[in-house]
């Protein structure tokens, strides 16, 4: 009977172990910027990795390892002086995220601070309470967040000097790599 117990424990392990290996692609189109050894710049989209290079197309595409035996457009590391990375669409995302973040926090901001109003002597007195408060909040606060999160979205980018050599090129396929892939 005790076998028979281990064996859901001895199948769980077993599948887990599988599942950390395995890497999903997180479909991102990266927007490239390439500097080559002459100081020449080159614009597109990334492609793929390869061990000697990167795979550069002009038209958006899904990023994919599995185009990096590509023969086509691929650009030497050795040629490689400098390439900045940059996701595309993260000035929508950061709108996004920051509009979301500041109605949350304005609301809760506007909540906290509700102080009811003083009518002793008014003539009249309006008192909207706390919900109102927190709506003002919210507002100011996916107006604010909004124009946050499109500037830092707007200026995120990541750069890599790579100079021609093959340990800063591997650097920079390691990082990309954790970049584009989940981990489960």
């Amino acid at each position: 009977m005790k076998q028979l117990s281990f064996l859901p424990v001895l199948i769980l392990l077993a599948l887990t172990s599988v599942a950390q290996e395995e890497r999903t692609p997180k479909g991102m189109r990266i927007k490239l910027s390439v500097r080559d050894s002459i100081q020449r710049v080159e614009r597109g989209y990334l492609a793929a990795i390869a061990d000697s290079g990167i795979v550069m197309v002009k038209t958006p595409v899904v990023f994919d390892h599995a185009l990096a035996s590509s023969t086509s457009n691929v650009i030497p590391y050795q040629n490689i002086s400098e390439v900045t990375f940059k996701r595309k669409g993260s000035v929508g995302r950061g709108i996004l995220i920051g509009t979301i973040s500041g109605i949350v926090l304005g609301g809760i901001t506007g909540y906290i601070t509700y102080k009811k109003p003083d009518c002793k002597d008014a003539l009249v007195c309006w008192d909207f309470g706390p919900g109102t408060d927190a709506a003002a909040g919210a507002s100011l606060g996916a107006v604010s967040g909004a124009i946050i999160g499109g500037i830092i979205g707007a200026v995120a980018k990541k750069t890599f000097i790579i100079g021609g050599k093959k340990e800063k090129f591997h650097q920079m396929k390691t990082s990309v790599m954790d970049m584009t892939y989940r981990k489960y």
